[in-house]
């Protein structure tokens, strides 16, 4: 019986798939905006804070979005536990004039979208921004109300004040038949129409990315699947020229290989290359990156094969052909098959808490960290992963990710030279080498 209904859904899923994907409804593909080509800051000189406040016990899966003025507003959701009836969407914004993080506030609720969607909310989770070009901002945010992940939808929120309240919308309709099984992660793209490029994945019956193409109502243009017959999700969409971009994806297979796929378009992103492995080690984990110019891309993500325990810039300039390691964030390789106790780890966490501006609350991160990442069985672990990451308007690169599962990390690296930012900074500001 269960068997029936799983083939049965599936079935559902499919044939929601084609009815909601006309081609008409996508064809002719508009121009993709290109940015504007810029080139890495060539010094390494990263300085890095917490953008969280240690007010919840989990953070995870942070996003941004760069302000009018220049500030960034970034959001993630935190509660309890993942998955946790308590989760809500958090934000904070960052001034780049001070140096300095907001306090976090939350923003969405999960009863805040279960009234204005007038159905039951049973958890929330990522959240992916954009602003329109009217400074409407939008939030895409994976809902559920009944079953795991697998069972997601997205719920569109718009705020008239840049980030700081929002309202209920609607729900974005990607299927005719169920509707469900929709998550979205990294950053949209934007087409020359004024339509955005909203990219997703699937996680029931089979896990793979697309592209949807919203209008400025968030209604759905057209559809493009990215890849068959992998288990690939959470794409990155870095787009070279208004017609070509490169996405990276999230390898899902079983026995996973160590790497990424990695898929191109010629045509807007409505046709996509059959996916293939990239030569970027990763150990299934979620990426962000930012395109500096044509085939000249950054890519920030896990770059071993095995573990979260380390975050890294990878850097190529000939469209992927080869790759170098330009910065890395992290790298707690040594530990990982050690078995950390309490004390030694706790003292390895304090010397990463003192780096940049100080934390605020710094023995209770503390105790969350040790909550979250230590256990009899296997000792005390490192985990840095779902990077997301902008380039500003001035050039400056901005990351952030969740850090042991406990705090939102923020990396920036300005595009001036390191003289530069040193004598540019304010008091007080972040200030770590890596």
């Amino acid at each position: 019986m269960k068997r029936f209904f799983h083939l049965l859904v599936g079935a559902a899923l499919v044939a929601g798939y084609f009815a909601a994907s006309p081609a008409h409804i996508w064809e002719p593909v508009p121009d993709m905006e290109v940015p504007a080509p810029s080139t890495a800051p060539e010094h390494d000189h990263w300085l890095t804070e917490f953008a969280s406040d240690a007010d919840t016990p989990l953070v995870h899966a942070p996003a941004m979005v760069e302000l009018p003025d220049g500030q960034l507003r970034a959001f993630w959701f935190a509660g309890t536990r993942e998955g946790a009836a308590d989760v809500n969407i958090h934000s904070a914004v960052f001034d780049p004039a001070a140096g300095t993080w907001s306090d976090e506030a939350v923003v969405v609720t999960r009863e805040q979208i279960s009234d204005g969607w007038g159905r039951h909310v049973r958890k929330l989770g990522n959240a992916v921004p954009v602003l329109d070009d009217d400074g409407r901002m939008r939030l895409f945010v994976v809902a559920v109300s009944f079953g795991g992940w697998a069972a997601s939808r997205v719920v569109v929120m718009e705020s008239f004040d840049q980030g700081a309240s929002w309202r209920f919308d609607r729900p974005l309709v990607t299927s005719p038949l169920l509707n469900i099984s929709t998550l979205v992660k990294t950053p949209p793209l934007r087409y020359s129409d004024g339509s955005i490029g909203l990219p997703v994945y699937h996680e029931m019956i089979g896990k793979f990315g697309e592209i949807l193409r919203l209008d400025a109502n968030s209604q759905v243009l057209g559809r493009a699947r990215i890849g068959h017959g992998r288990k690939a999700i959470q794409p990155l969409v870095l787009v070279d020229s208004p017609q070509s971009a490169v996405a990276f994806l999230r390898n899902e297979n079983e026995p996973n290989n160590g790497y990424l796929f990695q898929s191109v378009s010629r045509d807007g992103g409505w046709h996509w290359d059959a996916l293939s492995y990239s030569p970027l080690e990763n150990p299934s984990a979620a990426l962000g990156g930012v395109a500096m110019g044509p085939g000249h891309w950054l890519v920030v993500a896990n770059c071993n094969r095995e573990e979260r325990d380390d975050l890294c810039v990878r850097e190529t300039r000939d469209g992927g052909e080869q790759w170098q390691t330009r910065w890395v964030l992290h790298d707690r390789a040594e530990w990982r098959d050690q078995t950390l106790d309490v004390d030694d780890y706790g003292a390895l966490i304090q010397e990463e808490m003192t780096e940049g501006s100080p934390v605020e609350n710094p023995q209770q991160l503390l105790e969350r960290v040790i909550h979250n990442k230590c256990d009899k069985r296997r000792g005390c672990r490192f985990q840095y992963d779902y990077p997301y990451m902008v380039r500003a308007r001035n050039g400056d690169l901005h990351i952030l990710y969740t850090w042991n599962k406990s705090a939102i990390r923020h990396a920036w690296l300005k595009a001036q030279g390191e003289n530069e930012v040193k004598e540019s900074l304010p008091e007080g500001a972040a200030n770590n080498d890596h």
